[in-house]
């Protein structure tokens, strides 16, 4: 469920690392909201869309 359906943002891993340079796993999530957008065929729909989307405009979403 953590995709953006815009930019296809997932999460991603990577290790934590503690100052003795031990590592364990861990993952970052992207910030996703669900928004009420307007699609190209002019149906409304709720899609999750990550934060850099929404700001960048690639959305627009639905009047209430």
């Amino acid at each position: 469920m953590a995709v953006c359906q815009i930019c296809g943002k997932k999460t991603a891993h990577g290790n934590r690392v503690a100052h003795s340079a031990t590592t364990t796993k861990r993952t970052w999530k992207p910030n996703l909201q669900k928004v009420k957008a307007v699609l190209p065929d002019g149906t409304t729909k709720k899609i999750y869309v990550c934060a850099k989307c929404l700001k960048a405009g690639k959305v627009r979403k639905a009047v209430r």
